[in-house]
């Protein structure tokens, strides 16, 4: 990772306030394209672990988690990715798919920006867990190790089966309805989001446009499947941390996935109890703790 220097020169550039080895503002990692990123700089000698929201997850929510990974030295790079905290609020109003080939380009670009030493320490929780999969797939020669907080790896069963169920009434009662099963899907899984979410997690409607960006990030990974990218993954890189209380991602889902990573791919897998679905919140320490065990090869 580049020096201080460098990180000074990036708050002089956009007006943000320096304290030693920190930074804050946005990145731009093409013309026309900048990621808002918090960033503090590992003492010498320590790793750097970039995080990857979860999906409604802006940097803020990683702040605890943050101050005990910091406790020991350790470097953390937080960026909210398109669709999220303050790069949403810079590009809003979100209008089309925001795809998690472009949330992979993204981190690739940022991490080319920021000069981060490679191979990179990846934290994903949920939907970011399921960015850093395809993100180490495509690039496994810049990845070291993936640590997966209750990491997305296919759609929710009970949703996915629902809107699919809509779409073959709509095709029964409505033969003539001229749109595709992608558009009907993307329709009914609309109505889930909208519906749904903002009882389920009401920081949705902390701004405007937080829940359409929702729906389009959730559109632009519903194909995905960590099954097809797991065997693509680096060596040993794979940690991956199952919330014992998770309310969004039933505990066979995770273990049907841990058995289609190869073994070689494995690195360790672990059950942190009392915690919910939103590891670094519910459990900070516990959830620091677990990462500093894989840095330090514990695990």
């Amino acid at each position: 990772m580049r020096g201080k220097l460098f990180s000074i020169l990036i708050a002089m550039a956009v007006g943000v306030p320096m304290t030693a080895g920190a930074f804050e503002g946005f990145v731009k990692i093409a013309p026309e394209r900048e990621l808002f990123v918090q960033w503090d700089e590992a003492q010498e000698g320590q790793p750097t672990v970039i995080l990857l929201n979860g999906l409604t997850y802006s940097t803020k929510q990683f702040a605890s988690f943050r101050k005990e990974l910091i406790k020991s030295g350790i470097g953390v790079v937080r960026y909210d990715m398109m669709g999220m905290g303050q790069t949403l609020l810079k590009y809003a109003p979100v209008v089309s798919m925001i795809s998690y080939e472009d949330q992979v380009k993204d981190l690739k670009k940022l991490i080319e920006a920021l000069e981060i030493e490679t191979p990179v320490n990846l934290v994903g929780l949920s939907y970011g867990g399921g960015i850093a999969m395809a993100f180490a797939a495509r690039n496994p020669k810049l990845v070291k190790s993936l640590m997966l907080m209750a990491p997305f790896t296919e759609p929710v069963a009970s949703q996915d089966q629902w809107i699919k169920s809509q779409v073959w009434y709509t095709r029964k009662v409505y033969p003539l309805n001229p749109y595709s099963d992608d558009d009907l899907y993307d329709y009914f899984l609309r109505q889930i989001v909208y519906t749904t979410y903002p009882a389920a997690e009401p920081i949705v409607l902390e701004n405007p446009f937080k829940l359409e960006a929702t729906f389009r990030m959730v559109q632009g990974i519903r194909k995905w499947r960590a099954d097809r990218d797991v065997a693509k993954l680096p060596k040993k890189s794979v940690h991956l941390l199952i919330a014992e209380n998770d309310q969004y991602i039933e505990r066979n889902v995770l273990e049907t996935f841990w058995e289609a990573v190869p073994v070689a791919q494995r690195g360790s897998k672990s059950v942190l109890k009392g915690s919910e679905h939103k590891i670094p919140e519910a459990k900070p320490s516990e959830a620091a703790r677990w990462v500093k065990g894989v840095l330090n090869g514990k695990k």
